[in-house]
């Protein structure tokens, strides 16, 4: 008779995979997130979900954070398929359609370029002024002088 060898303790037999319903609650996985990253009570009502595709999906809190209103907490989540553990990607404060936000950034150099052309412009602007009133002085000096000229052969 044929002797069955034992396996060693460390070897684990593969178990055929069972069809598991939402074993996490990605929700509640999220929220803990994104009130882990904010400060007490800046987490307001849940807003709604936005599924991204390829196990990937975006839940959006409101944002209690003063200074800060319309803005939402975004907590994106990856999650394989329903009996694998979620992976947190990112929590970050996104802002809504009313949310007061900072101007498009410029670069120095674009400034500095714009406020450079700026100020030839108003240099050449001032030439032309000086240019124009010293053209008026001097027309106003001859007509000075022609009258002065003209009293002069009456007297």
């Amino acid at each position: 008779m044929a002797r069955v060898k034992k396996l060693p303790k460390f070897v684990k037999l593969l178990k055929p995979e069972k069809v598991v319903k939402a074993k996490f609650d990605v929700k509640a996985f999220a929220e803990v997130a994104a009130k882990a990253a904010a400060q007490p009570n800046e987490i307001g009502q849940y807003k709604n979900h936005i599924d991204e595709g390829d196990g990937i999906t975006t839940y959006f809190w409101q944002s209690k954070k003063l200074g800060y209103g319309d803005w939402r907490w975004s907590v994106t989540v990856y999650q394989q398929d329903p009996a694998t553990e979620p992976s947190l990607c990112e929590v970050v404060m996104v802002p809504g359609e009313d949310s007061l936000i900072a101007p498009k950034w410029i670069p120095w150099a674009e400034r500095l370029a714009d406020y450079q052309a700026l100020q030839i412009e108003l240099e050449k602007q001032a030439a032309l002024d000086a240019e124009e009133a010293s053209v008026e002085t001097e027309s106003e000096e001859l007509a000075v002088a022609d009258l002065e000229e003209g009293e002069e052969a009456k007297h």
